[in-house]
């Protein structure tokens, strides 16, 4: 499948599990895991003042769309990258001053 095409099942699998979470948007790249197998990296975007999800919300997301993609010919496993936009980046500023 295209980038696109799984980008199209994430957009809908993960619009219906996480809508009241704040979803807002899927992001898919393919490209190796840490093995050099062939992989999917999802990032799941979150609107502004989205707390963090609870992982039995997270873990359901997962489960549905490794479902839909497989059931679409995708064998490629979704690693999701969640992006909440009130988080600072990773080792900003902001994140070395709390310490």
């Amino acid at each position: 499948m295209t980038e696109f095409e799984v980008q199209t099942i994430a957009q809908r699998v993960l619009g219906a599990s996480l809508h009241g979470a704040g979803f807002d948007a899927a992001h898919v790249e393919a490209r190796p895991n840490s093995a050099g197998e062939d992989a999917l990296f999802i990032t799941v975007r979150f609107k502004p003042g989205a707390g963090v999800t609870g992982g039995g919300v997270t873990g359901d997301a997962m489960v549905a769309l490794g479902h839909a993609l497989e059931a679409a010919g995708e064998h490629r496993f979704p690693y999701l990258i969640y992006a909440f936009p009130d988080d600072p980046p990773p080792y900003s500023d902001d994140v070395q001053a709390a310490e």
